[in-house]
């Protein structure tokens, strides 16, 4: 697999900084590179497998050569050399062997260590699609709040424009109505000058006569007041009047008088007189008040 080379660099690059922080003693998983490295899963374990690789001593294999006693011995000593040479050859499989074994359980524990990273790279990706879902649900519901909140702003707005017009038609109303109550009053003050100025003359005309009705409402008392005593006189007379004709029936049924009728009538002349007299001053009084009335 070719991986970019600045790519492999910073994969190389965190794992030896994995190492050494380590001390050596323990090769860095394929996920502590590939977070560290900020790469993806494929190049991280495909450079992390050469580099382990790398890491791994390699088997060597042994030098076939005659040894320099092999070629002293005799041909006695042959067995043993025999012996020697199937102990080196057992070495360099046994080398080889251990290599192998360190490369197949590196291989297994890259295995698991991948499957490891890639089931944590999947719940990570779960977790993320969590909260982009539960984002996504919060933004819908804030989009659908601001559209309500904006749909009752405008609607506000609209009552808010409807009442500024109203408003401004009951002003202009209102001013007009000032204008014209402002011209009536103008009107009405004019008006109330002119009654004012014509109160003032008849004022002045009637202030002699004014004073006239005074002096003759307090003569029409005195008039009154004589008509009264007047009046009570002739109470009197017509009570004396009523007992002098008492007398001269009384003197008539007793015929102790000789000429009733002359005295009767002497009397009722009397009585007559006062009364007329009685009503002239009240005939004045009643006149004078009239002429006043």
């Amino acid at each position: 697999m070719d991986v970019n080379p600045e790519i492999r660099d910073r994969i190389l690059a965190a794992a030896g900084q994995l190492f050494e922080q380590s001390g050596r003693k323990e090769l860095p998983t394929v996920d502590a590179v590939r977070k560290l490295s900020k790469t993806s899963m494929n190049d991280a374990s495909a450079v992390m497998r050469e580099w382990r690789r790398s890491q791994i001593v390699s088997a060597t294999a042994a030098v076939v050569s005659v040894p320099e006693k092999v070629s002293q011995a005799s041909a006695a000593a042959l067995s043993t050399l025999w012996t020697e040479a199937q102990e080196l050859a057992n070495e360099s499989l046994n080398v080889a062997q251990a290599a192998w074994d360190a490369e197949r359980a590196e291989a297994e524990k890259l295995r698991v260590e991948l499957s490891s990273a890639f089931e944590t790279q999947g719940a990570e990706l779960e977790a993320l699609k969590v909260k982009i879902e539960e984002v996504e649900a919060k933004a819908s519901a804030a989009a659908a709040a601001a559209d309500v909140e904006r749909a009752e702003t405008v609607r506000q707005v609209a009552a808010l424009t409807d009442q500024a017009h109203t408003a401004m038609a009951r002003v202009q109303e209102i001013e007009k109505r000032a204008e014209d109550l402002k011209t009536a009053l103008s009107s009405a003050q004019a008006s109330v000058a002119s009654v004012t100025a014509d109160l003032e003359a008849e004022r002045r005309e009637h202030g002699v006569t004014r004073e006239g009705l005074t002096a003759a409402s307090t003569e029409l008392v005195a008039v009154k007041a004589r008509a009264e005593a007047r009046g009570q006189v002739q109470a009197d007379q017509a009570e004396r009047l009523k007992r002098v004709e008492g007398e001269l029936t009384q003197a008539r049924s007793g015929g102790g008088i000789d000429d009733p009728a002359c005295g009767a009538d002497a009397r009722h002349r009397g009585a007559r007189g006062g009364a007329a007299e009685g009503r002239e001053e009240v005939t004045r009084g009643g006149g004078f008040q009239t002429s006043i009335f």
